[in-house]
């Protein structure tokens, strides 16, 4: 098989893009139970299919200006090494088959994948095209690549329901909201810096990001303040006595930790250069993925631990 013919393909996928969306995937599907293999490995593919097929679906739409994006020229589609059309054919194979695969695990799972697919096909098509809608482009991001993968791993073992006579329930949902709101906001941080990166291209191209309505300097002054939100709300949810969660003290060392790499990260973005852009771009890439699998895996030791007791 030629690796050459295949590489564009893969490179298509846009796995690096949307990594973190299946970090919070797979963290939602063992933050309070640990599911069958079998249905997680199901629900697993149709999120990495849906995803996908949702990122070939955005270059395909956006093509013409890519090709006028030095961060995006090189996009498969845009270079020409993927013919437009097959780009679309592919992306739509890939939509339906995690439909089905999210129908054959429940309707609770069909109707997140349905909302998200939903959502995210309107973020960069008209004539809604959340993506020029500034600040609401943010919010849509935040929910979509936060929020929404949270609650599908969730409901991969069944966490929520409308039974809301059960005193339990309401607990479940109080926990699942007080996890949701940190996601969100770090992907919504992740979406301003994005913008802020591609604020040239997109002034160009004239795509009415946040970014290009509000200046790139507040983009990097709210990703700032999110990110230090993000970080000490569940240390405020523990001082409070707002968490339902037990083990929420593990996140000390978590936090410990993050520290240092925050300060880091907001004096970068507070120089927002273009050499400081790609500079955190080859960091994300090359230490990102380790990171998120290391703090995947104590978050599985943690819920291993309080499973056994």
């Amino acid at each position: 098989m030629n690796l050459r013919k295949i590489r564009p393909y893969l490179k298509m996928l846009r796995f690096g893009s949307w990594q973190g969306w299946m970090f919070i995937f797979l963290f939602g599907s063992i933050l309070f139970d640990i599911p069958q293999l079998d249905r997680l490995a199901l629900v697993l593919f149709s999120f990495c299919l849906a995803t996908s097929g949702i990122f070939i679906l955005n270059q395909y739409i956006d093509y013409e200006d890519d090709k006028k994006n030095y961060l995006k020229k090189d996009l498969p589609i845009a270079s020409g090494h993927i013919r437009p059309i097959t780009g679309l054919v592919v992306s739509c194979v890939f939509i339906l088959i995690s439909l089905v695969g999210a129908f054959l695990s429940s309707l609770s799972l069909f109707i997140l994948f349905s909302v998200y697919i939903f959502l995210w096909i309107n973020y960069s098509t008209p004539p809604i095209c959340f993506k020029q809608r500034p600040l609401l482009d943010i919010i849509i991001c935040g929910f979509g690549s936060g929020v929404l993968p949270f609650l599908m791993g969730l409901q991969i073992s069944s966490q929520l329901s409308l039974d809301f006579t059960s005193v339990w329930m309401i607990r479940r949902y109080q926990d699942a909201f007080f996890v949701a709101v940190p996601l969100f906001l770090v992907q919504s941080a992740g979406q301003l810096f994005q913008v802020a990166g591609d604020y040239e291209a997109d002034l160009v191209a004239q795509i009415d990001t946040f970014a290009v309505k509000y200046g790139k300097k507040n983009s990097l002054m709210l990703t700032s303040i999110f990110l230090v939100i993000t970080i000490n709300l569940p240390v405020l949810y523990e001082f409070l006595n707002l968490s339902l969660i037990p083990y929420l003290s593990w996140y000390l060392f978590v936090y410990l930790i993050s520290i240092p790499f925050l300060f880091y990260l907001v004096h970068k973005i507070n120089s927002p250069s273009e050499k400081t852009f790609k500079k955190l771009r080859i960091l994300s890439k090359r230490v990102g993925g380790v990171l998120l699998l290391v703090i995947f895996l104590y978050v599985f030791f943690v819920r291993l631990l309080y499973t056994g007791q």
